[in-house]
């Protein structure tokens, strides 16, 4: 779930959220989608999952 749910936010950045996607000029779009991933609770990881899968 951790590799796809990164996956789909390189591939597609805009699905981050504005205040992610705000970091990605700063600190660079892998850092980025690194820290917002680690910041996930393990229900959110999977709800996010679910959501990027549908789509």
């Amino acid at each position: 779930m951790l590799r796809q749910v990164f996956e789909a936010y390189l591939a597609d950045p805009d699905k981050l959220g504005e205040t992610a996607a705000k970091r990605i000029e700063t600190e660079g779009l892998h850092r980025t989608v690194c820290d917002y991933i680690a910041g996930m609770t393990d229900r959110y990881l999977m709800d996010e999952h679910a959501r990027l899968s549908t789509l």
